[in-house]
């Protein structure tokens, strides 16, 4: 893959402290370092609105250390993350099988990522071991619902649709109500032993795509979040973004035509909430360091032919509006164009009563018995509602045409056999971060919280991979973007979350 694509990481790294001899001290006390490094190209062809960087975060309780490095960027496929533990265990010794690669799945890197990321990667993780000190850890939640919303529209028909700037969204009265948002923040403070922040990691799902104003490169909503926070907490402090269950959950007005993208608005909205989740969390000087996974094989889906069937013929009833000969045939021609329609529209908008002239013509016809006027009214309102018709029709074989085409996609790939996804667990302290590789939905990270045994659950999206989309398995009924992208069998969702719950309890009980 790419590198310059955009792709992105989080590290998390295991290794034993007898092959780290620099790392002496009382079992159960904790040291961490930080580190800051740009990814960005030297020479840039694009504008860039603000850097992107790498982040890491090194914890070490004296019999096991733990990295965290976090990288501005999309996503991570196996490959890659392969490519990475291998760099690693080269570079410094650590563990191909304790390394956790994921992403804050920014969309507007632009193509811009340094070609040497996985040197960079390196360095910033060597650089934040090397300035390990003593430290205080907590756990605590902030909230915020204000600045995001359920992507996907349950439509009155029983339907469902995803709201995407790349089609049309559906006609206001389709719209019944939207799925669920997880307002909660999770947060992890790390303080030095004198009281500052060292580092705060913190996770959210939204999907990070919102842009910025002049269309240059940016971090998106979780850069404007991350700056904030070190601004607001001082000198030396590092703010880490970890991506949620984010598969179905964007951005509020993010197909707003009034105004440019409100990135950096709610970037600081969410900065602002989880400051204040840091400002209420004591830390404490202990805390333990575990991390486990386990590979699971997820069922792939064998429903593509007859979803695309069901499609094509929904396709076909949509273009029997369009058949006929002359404007008369119903559904056929139009007698308008974008041109006659739209002044037309707007007088009929405007004074529905006397679209055509004013009231007094009305009335004078009125009085010599004839009726002209109102006769090209109802003509004209007659050639409106077919216009208008016909473009609800054209959207709605838009937005179908993308889900299909993205089932074709699927079949033409021709990809058999079982998928295959790796699960990590990591605890630190009272926290505990559950992975995924790809893009759950949010009830799929709200049941894992719900259900999890420890107080403070992160689950943390991109890791290890990228296994598409993971709806959950009641919304394949119908057809949406997610779930036309996804390569899972909705069986998924029960052997994932009985895996994560197995892994949770593991970390728990240790």
């Amino acid at each position: 893959m790419d590198l310059k694509s955009g792709f992105g990481l989080i590290l998390l790294l295991g290794v034993s402290a007898a092959s780290q001899p620099s790392l002496a001290f009382a079992a159960g006390a904790l040291q961490a370092g930080v580190a800051v490094e740009p990814i960005l190209t030297d020479r840039p062809t694009v504008p860039v609105h603000d850097p992107l960087y790498a982040k890491a975060l090194v914890l070490s309780d004296g019999e096991r250390e733990l990295a965290i490095a976090a990288l501005d960027t999309i996503g991570v496929n196996k490959s890659l993350a392969d490519d990475i533990r291998s760099r690693l265990q080269s570079a410094l010794g650590l563990k191909p099988s304790h390394v956790l690669v994921t992403a804050t799945h920014n969309h507007h890197t632009q193509g811009q990522v340094a070609d040497d990321l996985v040197e960079r990667v390196v360095k910033v993780v060597r650089r934040a071991r090397e300035q390990m000190v003593p430290v205080r850890i907590g756990a605590g939640t902030g909230h915020e619902d204000r600045i995001v919303m359920n992507r996907r529209l349950l439509l009155q028909d029983g339907g469902q649709w995803t709201i995407r700037r790349a089609n049309p969204s559906p006609r206001d009265d389709e719209v019944a109500k939207l799925g669920p948002v997880d307002p909660q923040i999770g947060v992890l403070r790390i303080d030095r032993t004198d009281g500052r922040v060292l580092a705060v990691l913190y996770n959210y799902a939204v999907h990070a795509y919102g842009g910025a104003p002049d269309g240059g490169v940016t971090a998106d909503l979780p850069g404007a979040a991350s700056a904030f926070l070190e601004e607001s907490l001082g000198p030396g402090a590092v703010a880490i973004f970890l991506q949620g269950a984010a598969g179905d959950i964007t951005p509020i007005r993010y197909k707003d035509v009034d105004a440019p993208p409100p990135t950096q608005q709610l970037g600081m909205m969410l900065g602002l909430s989880t400051l204040r989740a840091v400002h209420r969390i004591r830390t404490e000087p202990a805390g333990r360091l575990l991390v486990t996974s386990e590979t699971i094989v997820l069922p792939r889906r064998s429903d593509l032919q007859e979803k695309i069937a069901a499609l094509e013929a929904q396709q076909e009833k949509i273009l029997q509006f369009f058949t006929g000969i002359g404007c008369g045939a119903h559904g056929a021609g139009t007698f308008l164009n974008f041109k006659t329609f739209l002044p037309l529209y707007l007088k009929h908008t405007v004074d529905p009563e006397h679209p055509a002239y004013s009231s007094y013509l009305y009335l004078h016809e009125s009085a010599t018995g004839r009726h002209d006027l109102k006769h090209l009214d109802a003509e004209n309102r007659r050639r409106l509602q077919k216009y208008l018709e016909s473009i609800h029709k054209m959207e709605e074989l838009i937005r179908l045409r993308s889900n299909l085409q993205l089932l074709q996609r699927q079949l033409a790939r021709k990809e058999r056999g079982e998928i295959r996804a790796e699960l990590q667990a990591i605890r630190i302290g009272p926290l505990a971060l559950i992975t995924f590789p790809g893009e759950p939905y949010c009830e799929i990270g709200l049941r894992i919280k719900q259900r999890s045994p420890f107080k403070h659950t992160f689950l943390v999206s991109y890791a290890n991979g990228h296994v598409g989309y993971a709806p959950t398995a009641d919304s394949y009924d119908t057809v949406c973007y997610e779930n036309s992208h996804t390569p899972l069998a909705p069986q998924w969702q029960a052997i994932y979350e009985a895996a994560a719950q197995k892994l949770l309890r593991a970390i728990a009980d240790e």
